[in-house]
């Protein structure tokens, strides 16, 4: 996939989410975007200020991720990529809405990938950006129960978990591209989330997800009360996130 915008001088900031919920907030505003498809995904273009901005939603889990981050470094040619969305917090001081940019990014066996490029200096030129001495873990499932995130927490003094970033992160290594995660905290550590995130969160086609929430419904009738919570948890951090977001874009260019 290929577009002329690409070719322009000023390269974009490219944006990795999984879920049409964390890109809500920030596609509202950004309002009309230009589309190029791809196989299996679609790339959107719009503007913060005069600054470009490409993005995609790949869906949940580090093979999606993967893929959507090289199709915009293939397609787009981003100075910086960022890996946005929602995490859960493992450690007991994050509130939900909190935006954090951890400055280590720990993978499934635990080797920490720090950002490369000028990112760290141009963050910390602007303090209400970084956040110091915070580390994000991906890894390959929900981790829902506050047991299990304690666990997770006394393993690998982590302070936050998602299913994304680190895939994103070492494809922008590879491709020697300025690399950022961007997480709003959606579960604090002494939630557990309900059964059914679990399921809804693994990689689908929406009409497969709309599918699971409906069994979902039916064979535990109070899981409605309980996702139109999430729903409303979900729509506020994705306006925190997109606060964040569009500062960015301003700020990393």
């Amino acid at each position: 996939m290929t577009s002329n915008a690409a070719n322009s001088k000023q390269r974009p900031l490219g944006i990795i989410f999984a879920l049409p919920i964390e890109a809500h907030t920030f596609e509202r505003r950004l309002g009309t975007a230009r589309k190029y498809q791809g196989h299996k995904s679609v790339i959107f273009e719009g503007n913060v200020s005069d600054h470009r901005v490409v993005w995609t939603i790949s869906g949940v889990g580090r093979q999606a991720a993967r893929s959507a981050a090289q199709l915009i470094i293939d397609g787009h040619q981003p100075h910086t990529l960022v890996s946005a969305g929602f995490a859960g917090a493992l450690a007991p001081n994050l509130e939900h809405g909190s935006v954090l940019i951890p400055n280590r990014i720990l993978d499934a066996d635990q080797q920490c990938i720090y950002p490369v490029g000028d990112i760290n200096r141009i963050l910390r030129s602007n303090n209400t950006l970084m956040n110091t001495n915070t580390t994000l873990i991906t890894v390959d499932s929900v981790i829902a129960s506050k047991e299990k995130k304690a666990r997770l927490r006394q393993e690998t003094h982590a302070d936050l978990v998602d299913m994304e970033s680190a895939a994103v992160a070492i494809v922008a290594q590879n491709a020697d591209i300025q690399f950022l995660a961007v997480r709003a905290i959606f579960d604090t550590s002494e939630e557990t989330l309900p059964p059914e995130v679990s399921q809804l969160s693994q990689p689908q086609s929406p009409m497969h997800r709309f599918g699971a929430a409906l069994a979902a419904i039916t064979q535990r009738p109070a899981a409605v009360t309980d996702l139109w919570r999430l729903w409303e948890q979900g729509i506020s951090c994705s306006r925190t996130l997109a606060d964040r977001l569009q500062q960015i874009a301003q700020t990393i260019h």
